[in-house]
């Protein structure tokens, strides 16, 4: 299945456009927010989510009726879900404003939408057993932060979790050495799949999808 769409692409293209020229007027939309769009939807970011959302569709049924997506930065996740199929409520939820802002300018599909806030902090407004909850960003996040929300989730909440061992990147707070080390550091009680990708020879990419 091809995940990025002309539509997508034409979208990211017209969005670059319109970045460049609020940046003239604007603070909040400087050069670093072109930068960042190019960031979010560069070949490691692609190779990472497509391999989620491939892995993650093994074990949706017709019981979850919404997907959340914690950190969800430009959206490309909830894209590719979208894509691949999922015809429910897929909400991308961020802590930056300007990313949703951008985000709703590139989206191509109606079952997504944005909300700003802290998703550990908004994770109680969505604890249900119909849930799938999603976070590509687990190295962005506190680990003991991460572990004490988690561990408060609905036992039919189905998740799906990445982190790496990229370390050498000052915002990659919850790195970990190898993959068990990443499946110890979460209260998931039944793994449904485990799994690691090299990346370009520079660092390993860690799954967990369970419950």
């Amino acid at each position: 299945m091809e995940y990025i769409t002309q539509s997508l692409c034409r979208n990211i293209f017209n969005t670059l456009s319109y970045l460049y020229k609020r940046s003239a007027e604007e603070e909040e939309f400087d050069f670093f927010r072109i930068k960042d769009v190019l960031d979010s939807f560069s070949e490691g970011q692609i190779f990472n989510k497509v391999w989620a959302v491939e892995e993650l569709n093994n074990f949706i049924t017709s019981e979850y009726k919404e997907c959340v997506v914690i950190g969800g930065w430009h959206g490309l996740f909830s894209h590719l879900l979208a894509e691949s199929g999922f015809k429910n409520k897929i909400l991308n939820i961020e802590l930056d404003s300007t990313c949703n802002h951008i985000a709703k300018k590139i989206k191509t599909h109606d079952n997504i939408h944005y909300k700003v806030a802290d998703g550990l902090e908004d994770f109680k407004n969505h604890n249900y057993h119909d849930r799938i909850i999603v976070c590509t960003a687990c190295e962005h996040i506190d680990g003991e932060e991460l572990y004490f929300t988690f561990k408060q989730k609905n036992p039919s909440m189905l998740m799906c979790l990445q982190s790496n061992n990229y370390y050498e990147i000052n915002s990659h707070i919850n790195c970990h050495d190898n993959l068990d080390d990443f499946i110890k550091s979460l209260p998931l009680k039944n793994i449904l799949y485990a799994g690691k990708k090299r990346h370009k020879d520079e660092y390993d990419r860690f799954m967990v999808i369970g419950k």
